[in-house]
């Protein structure tokens, strides 16, 4: 099955890293939606409180964030007091419909005095997320196997070339280099292009 994050169609990237924003008015109150691009679940932790603290006088800071970890999406949420199903029930089954995962959405809502129903409350947090998901691209995600090896620096030099259009789609990552007597590098290999890297990587060593 294949999962999605998301990547900015803008260079925004706000106060708390966000890389999508967005606000609706209804009925008086506000609903400040914040989007994050995460890894693992204490980045997603870090960034709700932060706002959780610069919105102590909101009435709710509702939640979820998805991250895939050993070939599993996991998910947590919280509606903050919301009636139960109102808050990230739509959010969440629009994420599952999407795939998208390893992102983080927190929407504050500033009360306005006016009661909006189970049904309406509901659309405007689907809708707040939906104004930060559609400001952003979606992105397949890979699914990496780790490679290391020695090389010398002359070699290293090397790779680097000819890893370039590898490095340019993702498909390689260049995790660690450590350079002593020779180099030592850690590499991330998308799992459909593992063999062919391995021979690049084994073919300039060999030669160098």
């Amino acid at each position: 099955m294949k999962y999605y994050s998301l990547i900015n169609k803008t260079d925004l990237k706000g106060n708390y890293g966000q890389i999508a924003e967005g606000l609706i008015v209804e009925k008086q109150s506000k609903f400040i939606s914040y989007l994050f691009k995460i890894e693992n679940e204490s980045q997603a932790q870090e960034y709700i409180e932060k706002i959780k603290k610069d919105n102590l006088s909101a009435r709710h800071v509702v939640y979820i964030y998805s991250y895939f970890k050993d070939n599993i999406v996991n998910i947590r949420f919280s509606d903050d007091g919301e009636p139960k199903g109102t808050g990230t029930k739509a959010i969440y089954e629009l994420l599952e419909k999407e795939c998208i995962t390893n992102i983080c959405i927190v929407i504050v809502r500033y009360f306005g005095g006016i009661l909006l129903g189970a049904g309406p409350l509901s659309r405007t947090y689907l809708n707040s997320a939906r104004e930060c998901i559609d400001a952003c691209s979606k992105k397949e995600m890979y699914n990496y196997l780790d490679y290391s090896f020695d090389c010398t620096y002359n070699a290293y030099n090397i790779l680097k070339n000819r890893l370039e259009k590898y490095i340019e789609q993702e498909y390689v990552i260049i995790e660690n280099s450590e350079f002593k007597e020779n180099v030592t590098m850690k590499l991330k290999i998308v799992d459909f292009e593992y063999e062919s890297v391995k021979k690049i990587v084994e073919e300039v060593n060999y030669g160098s």
